[in-house]
């Protein structure tokens, strides 16, 4: 878990190359969706959403993901979820497929805290750095995201996770390598 910009993707890559398990981003699958030709109209709506900065329908995400998640199980695969729990009602959503797949002793969520000005911060720099141009990578949509997405947006699902007791929590703050030696810590703990 994290804000935009809080470096969840880069901990969710490094994780899943350490342990050999499936990286799954709901971003990467939703921009992946956009570039099919024969999407359906519904689909297709719900995506134009996701380019104006706007969270996409809950019923989306659990279509994309679910079956993700089903697909890499199935071979007996670890997995490791990025950015695509973005309200308390997926999160509960989330939990209920865990409890059913007997998955729920296996959860950890891990955020990685940064302020929503790091945030901003981080996503300019990424747009101005970047090899790879994001559609979602301009200021106007940078904002909608962080006031959609930022600290006040995920701290229902933080106190959801609390409540399960599975949320663990590292600062976001410092470099790459410190929150990874804190996130693996953590993993191996549990």
């Amino acid at each position: 878990m994290g804000v935009p910009g809080s470096g969840k993707g880069t901990q969710a890559s490094l994780i899943a190359k350490k342990y050999n398990y499936v990286h799954i981003s709901s971003g990467d699958l939703l921009r992946n969706l956009q570039t099919q030709t024969n999407l359906d109209k519904d689909d297709k709506k719900m995506l134009e959403k996701m380019k104006s900065g706007k969270l996409v329908p809950d019923k989306l995400i659990y279509k994309l993901l679910f079956a993700e998640m089903e697909k890499n199980l199935a071979r007996g695969q670890g997995i490791v979820l990025d950015g695509a729990i973005r309200n308390t009602e997926q999160a509960e959503t989330f939990q209920k497929f865990f409890d059913e797949k007997q998955l729920s002793d296996d959860v950890i969520v891990i955020d990685v805290g940064i302020s929503d000005k790091t945030s901003m911060e981080r996503l300019l720099h990424r747009k101005d750095n970047s090899a790879t141009v994001r559609q979602d990578d301009n200021l106007t949509t940078m904002k909608k995201r962080i006031k959609e997405q930022g600290n006040e947006a995920v701290r229902p699902i933080l106190y959801f996770y609390e409540g399960v007791g599975v949320l663990q929590r590292v600062n976001g703050e410092r470099s790459i390598e410190d929150v990874y030696k804190d996130v693996i810590e953590i993993l191996e703990k549990e």
